[in-house]
């Protein structure tokens, strides 16, 4: 089995490009208008690499050139009103994982009203994890901007009307010790500052997953430290209707969150459609059951006849040709004694050697077949 690689949302700064202004911390990216908090954000402002569209990415970007003691991002916020948020610091150059801090880690300070956490990210992080407020960044290596640092703040499933749950957490640059201690307070991003990367990310399909779903060898694109992730690959064919089943892990008790969405391997790597737990409809043995269907397969009108039939986009294009459905299962912070936990499956092995019932499937009915077990209306 070839491997295949998945992630989170691919960032691309264009800071290979750019030139180093004269001062400790860089950021980007560098257009005055946006020079703030949170400048960047997903998949609202750009779908790229997979994005969970329960989900929003918001990204703060620096470099560290270690012309000065003392440099360091302090962030510093309230926990936003959402089922789960994360902080995590990136390498540009290859996205590999830095540091990460989740919401069961941070460290609070203050009651009530005033209860709120500080994040620091410093050049050098040897805590080996006993202060989880600090982060380790990228450094300086004097000479290209291969120590660019992203910040990436995820929010999953937000309960206010925003997709962040709340305001951002507020960022502040400083840099000096003591009396020459340097601080810049950034205001935070309005909307009409806050877009895509000054480039275009540059991304290659995943490869190597077949019709039955797998743990990836790798995973890429700023992955999520605290998802774990099975993808499936299947071949458009109009005259079946491919559905998705398995027994539904329950959130909280058995995950913090889980979700299946449907993508497309090429270009961009775009997601088209996601359905997460709370929005999954389960039967009486707690099995569910979905169908990712193109717009000309059964139309929005007609799939409220099948009864306890979840449906997924296959695409938002009607037609017989179709690109190939690119499936991903995320679990979000399962249990560890979870029976269902995708980290369970070692990379590059198929997830219903060893998850049992809890291993989604996949199978192609003929709409003859998928009528009779489905629908329930003329």
């Amino acid at each position: 089995m070839r491997r295949w690689l998945i992630g989170g949302a691919a960032i691309a700064l264009g800071a290979a490009l750019l030139p180093l202004p004269a001062q400790a911390i860089v950021l980007t990216p560098t257009e005055p208008n946006r020079q703030c908090g949170w400048p960047i954000a997903y998949p609202g402002d750009a779908n790229y690499a997979f994005p969970d569209t329960n989900a929003a990415y918001f990204v703060q970007a620096a470099i560290f050139q270690l012309d000065e003691p003392g440099e360091k991002i302090v962030i510093t916020g309230k926990d936003p009103r959402a089922r789960y948020w994360s902080m995590q610091t990136y390498r540009f150059t290859d996205s590999s994982l830095i540091d990460s801090v989740n919401d069961t880690q941070v460290k609070r300070t203050g009651k009530g009203k005033k209860r709120k956490w500080t994040i620091t990210i410093v050049p050098k992080d040897d805590d080996n994890g006993r202060k989880p407020n600090v982060l380790a960044a990228s450094t300086w290596n004097g000479t290209d901007l291969s120590n660019l640092t992203v910040v990436m703040m995820r929010i999953y499933v937000s309960e206010m009307p925003g997709a962040s749950g709340g305001p951002l957490p507020k960022v502040t640059i400083k840099s000096g010790e003591g009396k020459k201690t340097k601080t810049v307070k950034l205001k935070t991003c309005k909307p009409s500052q806050v877009g895509p990367p000054e480039n275009r990310p540059v991304l290659e399909p995943a490869v190597g997953a077949t019709d039955r779903f797998a743990r990836g060898e790798a995973e890429r694109f700023y992955a999520n430290a605290d998802n774990s992730y099975l993808a499936a690959q299947k071949a458009y064919d109009p005259e079946s209707i491919l559905v998705v089943t398995g027994k539904a892990p329950r959130a909280p008790q058995d995950v913090r969150y889980w979700s299946l969405c449907q993508n497309v391997n090429a270009g961009d790597l775009p997601v088209v459609d996601c359905l997460r737990d709370d929005e999954v409809a389960v039967d009486a043995d707690g099995n569910y059951h979905i169908a990712v269907v193109a717009p000309d397969q059964i139309v929005d009108s007609d799939r409220s006849s099948y009864d306890g039939v979840n449906f997924l986009d296959w695409s938002t294009q009607a037609g017989s040709t179709q690109d190939d459905a690119f499936l991903l299962y995320r679990n979000l912070l399962p249990k560890k004694n979870f029976a269902g936990a995708v980290t369970r499956v070692p990379y590059g092995q198929f997830a219903e050697d060893y998850l049992g019932d809890y291993a989604p499937r996949l199978e192609s009915m003929t709409r003859a077949e998928f009528d009779d077990a489905f629908r329930v209306g003329p």
